[in-house]
This record gives C-alpha cells, structure tokens and sequence, in this order.
C-alpha cells in the first residue's frame, strides 16, 4: 500500500453525461476499510458552473482548467467523460478542445512520479473520442460507446493524417496499453461501463483488496470484461 494518495482530476464540460463522471468519482471517492483515504479527487473545468446533460444538475468544480493544467503532471489519473454526439462535437469544434487535446498529450507524455510508478489516463463512453481527436490513441485497441464506433475511428484517422491503426472493439472497458512514458490508457464502454473499469483501475493502483471493498459499499456487482483479458 502507497502512503500517499492517489491525485485524481475530474474534467467536467457542458452536457457531460452525469454517470460517466459521477460513477467513478464515487469508486474514487470510496474510503477504505481502514486508514487514510487511497484516492484525492479534483474537478476541474473550463466553465464555471457546468450544466450536465440532462439539465438536471449543475456542478461547480474545485478548480479552473488553468489551475490543473499548469501541474497536470502532478496528478495520477486523469478521467475523461463522454456525452450525447452534439456535446462531443462542441468540445471538438471549440477553442477549450484545443486546449484539452493539448493537455491529454502532455499528461501521457508525462513519466509517472508517484511512488507506485504508475499513471493513468481513464476515458468513459465517448470521452474516448476526445482522446483519439488528441492523437493518443493511435495504434491501439480501444472502446467506446456502441453507437459511436465509427466516429471514434473516424476522429482518430483525422488525428493521425491518414489510417491511425485504431482498433475499436465492443467490450465493457479497455486496457489499451501504456505510452512510452509509462502512461497507461483505459477507456471504459457506454456510462456505467465507467464503474467497472475504476474498480478495476483501483485494483491496479491500491490492490484487490480496495477495489473489491469499494465495490461492496457501492453494492456494486463487477464485471471484469476487459479486453485484456
């Protein structure tokens, strides 16, 4: 067991859907059977407040997208959900996007600093496709959701100039590899499929032991279909 906690970042945008997002912040957010908690999350955003998908809640995150830009390297995770196609298509079109794309390149660029070794970059639904809009995904197999295969492949190729060598299966979550620098990538499938891929994240980074207790509190039946396997 580490003896410092996990530094989690959360990216909220506008119209994000809430479980990709609230699923594996409350995974995260689990405290352990014993001792200090194994997980400190951060959300973050280029507005303030956020407005979800639904219109139903509004969020206010703990920091600005400058804030956690400028030490994005100090963070260990960093999550990215998805949304309905139109509120995808706005991140990508827009200036914020831009921004975002530049700063999931530079966190898998990062070596990992946390005494565990290991960092990584957590998609849900098709959250996926702004990871693939930013290069990242290139040569590797991947996952989204159902109904936006052909997009993300499509978003990838456009990254990459040409034939990006994305592979996209249909799997509930996905360990697509490490990057050179040591950066792990995961992309779970559609909304609740972002439960199952934190458990099995936090089975990699504090043991099966959390994981499995996270999953009891959350009463919370896991799934381990990953492609890896």
């Amino acid at each position: 067991m580490t003896s410092t906690p996990f530094k989690v970042a959360v990216y909220l945008y506008p119209n994000a859907d809430i479980l990709d997002f609230s699923g594996p912040t409350e995974i995260y957010s689990c405290r352990p059977f014993e001792g200090p908690r194994l997980f400190e999350i951060t959300s973050f955003a280029h507005h303030n407040p956020v407005q979800s998908e639904s219109g139903a809640l509004t969020y206010v995150p703990n920091a600005t997208f400058k804030e956690v830009e400028t030490k994005i390297e100090e963070f260990d995770v960093l999550l990215i959900p998805g949304a309905a196609a139109d509120g995808i298509n706005a991140v990508l079109k827009s200036e914020e996007g831009k921004e975002l794309c530049a700063l999931l390149r530079k966190f898998v660029a990062s070596r990992p600093t946390h005494e565990s070794g290991q960092r990584i970059l957590h998609s849900v639904c098709s959250g996926a496709v702004l990871l693939a809009a930013s290069g990242v995904l290139a040569g590797r197999t991947v996952t989204t959701h159902h109904l936006v295969f052909d997009t993300l492949k499509q978003v990838a190729d456009e990254a990459a100039g040409g034939d990006s060598k994305t592979n996209v299966v249909r799997r509930r979550w996905v360990d697509a590899g490490t990057t050179e620098a040591g950066v792990r990538i995961v992309n779970a499938g559609g909304v609740s499929s972002g439960i199952d891929s934190t458990l099995w994240i936090v089975e990699q980074l504090a043991g099966k032991k959390a994981a499995d207790w996270a999953a009891e509190i959350a009463e919370f039946e896991r799934r381990p279909k990953g492609w890896n396997e």
